[in-house]
């Protein structure tokens, strides 16, 4: 009977072993930032966005005077060169009235008016609005103008929040100020997290 005793290899034991304690005392670095902050900071620009349509919307229910969209109304601006050539008419004269008119709305935008304003071609036509370039003869400023078929009428419309969306303009405004917004977030949710962490390091490494 073979009674050699085989002494275990112990230094490759303890190597593991010391690798194990080692590995223990590392402390554990934590997410410090809630994830849905993250979700928040991405969804922002398409809440603001999402609100801007309703309040379009909802403007829109009131935006139109009826008054204006009675049977002369209709008539007399059933075609977009009708309002272009009565829109110079008013530009040049500034007839506050007749821009009221052009407009249709219950309370309708300023328009810059000046005697040198004179209709000069159709710029621009896409689904939604039909736009004229009138210049100012007196410093050849440009004054684009945009008219757009409503409840069976043609009007003028201005540049507002409606116009933005419709037109898609909105995509120029809307994407940088989210790319903006995105990178300001992950920054500052970067800056968090390192601060955070630093501070658990510090804690678990000197007890502070």
């Amino acid at each position: 009977m073979d009674l050699r005793v085989v002494e275990p290899e112990t230094g490759e034991d303890e190597s593991r072993l010391v690798t194990q304690q080692a590995l223990r005392r590392l402390p554990r670095l934590k997410f410090y930032v809630r994830p849905r902050w993250i979700l928040l900071v991405l969804l922002v620009p398409f809440i603001v966005l999402g609100l801007l349509v309703v309040l379009v919307k909802a403007q829109g229910l009131i935006r139109y005077d009826p008054g204006y969209f009675t049977g002369p109304y209709l008539e007399r601006y059933k075609t977009p060169g009708d309002v272009a050539r009565r829109l110079e008419t008013a530009l040049q004269g500034g007839d506050a009235a007749l821009l009221a008119e052009l407009e249709a709305q219950r309370w309708p935008k300023e328009l810059e008016t000046s005697p040198g304003i004179t209709f000069v071609m159709l710029w621009e036509q896409t689904d939604h609005y039909i736009t004229y370039l009138y210049v100012d003869k007196q410093d050849y400023e440009r004054h684009p103008q945009h008219i757009e078929f409503v409840a069976g009428r043609y009007v003028v419309a201005p540049e507002d929040l409606r116009y933005y969306l419709y037109s898609g303009e909105w995509k120029r405004v809307f994407l940088p100020l989210a790319a903006a917004w995105w990178t300001l977030g992950f920054v500052a949710t970067g800056l968090v997290w390192a601060l955070r962490t630093s501070e658990g390091l510090r804690a678990r490494l000197y007890g502070a």
